[in-house]
């Protein structure tokens, strides 16, 4: 009886034991498990706040992107409206030269024709002037170019009726004498003693021809 009390109670001492590993046991997988989960959830969070972070991060890259572009190109485009605009402005402003120059040759050409009575010594016509020649063909257009060949042979023509050597001549003027087909110049002797202003005139064929030598008192006048 008593042997069987003890069996009984060293059964029951084992049980609790056991219970007591098993409880023990079961409290460290529950531990374990906590600790599991906490870390899972501490890394999405983490996870989750750096790909905010990156998200973030690139907008803003974005935006700085965009606004300096944006930049850029509006200063580009006020650089090209400058240079527009200086474009343009140095367009009027040629415009504005080449106007100027015609006006003032417009302005030789009264002035000259308005000195031809006042400022000569001598104004004289020759019937024996004959048209120089030339070697121009088809419809003549008068030039005005130094290199031309109408030029040349307005120039023979100014020399013919001031009589002097083309070698011993200036050209002080030669321009329009008040039609396509007219024109008037100016030369002097190179010592200066010999100042004339010549009229020629176009004939079809024949070249230029000499209808008028003025002979002036000063190479003032020759301008």
């Amino acid at each position: 009886m008593l042997e069987n009390n003890r069996r009984m109670n060293s059964r029951q001492n084992r049980k609790k034991k056991n219970n007591k590993i098993l409880n023990i046991l079961i409290g460290i997988v529950l531990l374990l498990i906590i600790v599991v989960v906490v870390n899972i959830v501490t890394d999405d969070k983490t996870e989750e706040a750096t790909v905010e972070q990156t998200v973030s991060d690139t907008q803003e890259s974005q935006e700085d992107t965009t606004e300096e572009n944006t930049s850029e190109q509006q200063e580009e485009g006020t650089s090209a409206n400058e240079s527009v605009t200086e474009n343009e402005s140095s367009a009027t402003s040629t415009e504005k030269v080449d106007i100027t120059a015609d006006e003032s040759e417009d302005n030789n050409n009264s002035n000259t024709n308005e000195q031809s009575s006042s400022d000569t010594s001598d104004v004289s016509t020759d019937s024996t002037w004959e048209p120089i020649g030339t070697t121009q063909t088809g419809e003549h257009i008068s030039s005005y170019d130094r290199s031309s060949v109408d030029w040349a042979e307005k120039v023979e023509a100014l020399a013919y009726a001031a009589e002097l050597d083309p070698s011993n001549m200036f050209v002080k003027f030669l321009g329009n004498g008040g039609s396509p087909q007219k024109s008037i110049g100016t030369v002097t002797s190179k010592d200066g003693k010999e100042i004339y202003r010549i009229h020629l005139e176009w004939v079809d064929g024949q070249g230029w021809k000499p209808t008028k030598r003025e002979k002036l008192s000063t190479l003032e006048d020759a301008s």
